[in-house]
């Protein structure tokens, strides 16, 4: 691939960042909303690029959600290969046409699902991409028997499609009234962190070549190249930053400043934290308050990151300027620390390092070294990876090891679990996700997360995966059955 600074030739940077566009207003009420994913031309800064889009736009359109609403989402298929959604961290059925993975729409179709958000469904931020399980055309994962090509077209798999442009935000509620009051009126922003690599310099390389993490690729936000957001003098925003893209870590920076995270994975703390970085894996999401300082300009940047001595080393690159003007303000010039928030806030989830543990699993990441990625010594083959069922109401403490040379981010889907500990490191009870880093081995040692997760409301598949999508794609995935009590799975 070219050069990063290659791929951006033709790309202006510097115009103001514009939230991503919104697919409906926030409404209480039943609420019915098309996607249509189609390829066609988009802008990046100036530059046309052939992409794969939701509604004609790189970064999907953001779906506002409320709390006790009954959302249907059209899906209307106008691509070349089979597509359909994955509603990530939000708590529904993982059956029927919720948020169900086993449903793909074929070109030229429609795929309609009906989700009824949660009453308790916590407020903060999400978001959905395609999760379709053929990784390219022709072919299916390691060890499984896929349904053949549809007839008039391909069947590309998850990396593919989200490789090249095939995800979106989405916002329940506004968390910004469970801040202290000082604060439920700031101004938020939506920061969609994608990246594009590009061939030739003018598309995506998918489907003309092969995404590689590990190649030079173009950071955007919010489909810009490096924008500019203003601010004024002291003022305070809550910014909700997502991950969306397909493979990339990030680990953001705000020079001179701080954040104060007041929710991750759309849950919201129970101890909000200032910090100076936020790790964000493939789907990570945080919430945050910054507070601007003087007048001057500062960056929103990615640190130089390694996911490992087998993986991908990623270097430091500016995603964003942060111009700040005249105001009220003090302190340095561009950034000071953002505000101390006490928890835990509204919504927060329980502890449940004092709970009872019905059952513990042990859960292995492992890779060949080349395209082939399991769980449990097992590739992925629509079998479920345990043979004993959860039970609905239980609390299970998971041990997740990694016995390769590069991280894997293991996501969980239909609800979020809590971190007790890294390589033997306790975490404190604000980490509430749905996804998790999961160290690589050192000398010999693997890496060791522990986890436990609530099992609620709703039988069926629950999936897991690596979120590095290409080893989703070639075997690191598997399930658990849910059963209500006495069930069998």
């Amino acid at each position: 691939m070219p050069a990063a600074e290659e791929q951006a030739s033709g790309m202006v940077p510097g115009a103001a960042l514009a939230d991503p566009p919104d697919l409906n207003p926030a409404a209480p009420g039943d609420l019915t909303v098309e996607l249509t994913a189609v390829q066609q031309e988009v802008m990046i800064s100036g530059k046309k690029v052939m992409a794969e889009t939701y509604n004609g736009s790189l970064v999907g359109p953001t779906l506002h959600v409320v709390p006790g609403q009954r959302v249907t989402l059209n899906l209307v298929n106008k691509l070349g290969t089979s597509t359909n959604l994955h509603f990530h961290g939000l708590h529904l059925s993982p059956e029927g046409n919720a948020d169900n993975i086993f449903l793909s729409g074929k070109p030229g179709r429609t795929l309609t699902y009906q989700l009824d958000i949660p009453a308790n469904q916590p407020p903060g931020t999400y978001w959905y991409h395609d999760h379709d399980m053929c990784p390219k055309s022709g072919q299916s994962m390691p060890g499984m028997t896929m349904p053949a090509d549809p007839a008039n077209g391909r069947c590309d798999g998850t990396e593919s499609q989200i490789g090249a442009g095939l995800s979106g935000t989405i916002i329940v509620g506004d968390n910004r009234e469970s801040l202290p009051p000082a604060y439920r009126g700031v101004t938020a922003h939506t920061l969609a962190l994608k990246d594009a690599q590009l061939k030739d310099g003018s598309s995506i390389v998918y489907p003309d070549g092969v995404l590689e993490p590990a190649s030079a690729t173009v950071r955007l936000v919010n489909g810009q190249y490096q924008p500019t957001l203003t601010m004024a003098a002291g003022e305070t925003q809550l910014w909700r930053i997502a991950n969306e893209g397909y493979a990339i870590a990030y680990d953001l920076q705000l020079d001179g400043g701080s954040f104060t995270i007041v929710g991750q994975d759309g849950n919201p703390s129970a101890a909000p934290a200032q910090v100076n970085h936020l790790l964000l894996p493939p789907g990570g999401r945080f919430d945050v308050l910054v507070t601007a300082g003087a007048p001057g300009s500062t960056w929103l940047r990615t640190l130089a990151y390694s996911t490992g001595p087998t993986a991908d080393n990623y270097p430091d690159t500016t995603l964003m300027k942060v111009d700040v003007q005249q105001g009220g303000g003090a302190g340095l010039a561009g950034m000071s620390a953002s505000p101390q928030v006490a928890g835990p806030l509204p919504g927060a989830l329980p502890d449940l390092s004092g709970e009872p543990v019905a059952r513990s699993r042990s859960v292995e990441l492992n890779d060949d070294g080349g395209n082939n990625f399991s769980i449990n010594g097992k590739l992925f083959d629509m079998q479920p990876t345990f043979a004993e069922p959860a039970t609905l109401g239980t609390v299970e403490e998971w041990t997740l090891t990694n016995t390769s040379g590069q991280n894997h981010p293991f996501h969980i889907h239909t609800a979020p679990f809590q971190v007790l500990s890294v390589n033997g490191v306790a975490q404190p009870p604000a980490d509430y996700m749905d996804g998790v880093t999961v160290p690589h081995a050192v000398d010999g040692v693997a890496g060791k997360v522990v986890i436990r997760i609530r099992f609620t409301d709703f039988t069926g598949k629950w999936m897991f995966h690596c979120h590095i999508t290409g080893h989703e794609d070639n075997g690191m995935m598997g399930y658990v059955n849910v059963s209500a009590a006495g069930g069998t799975g």
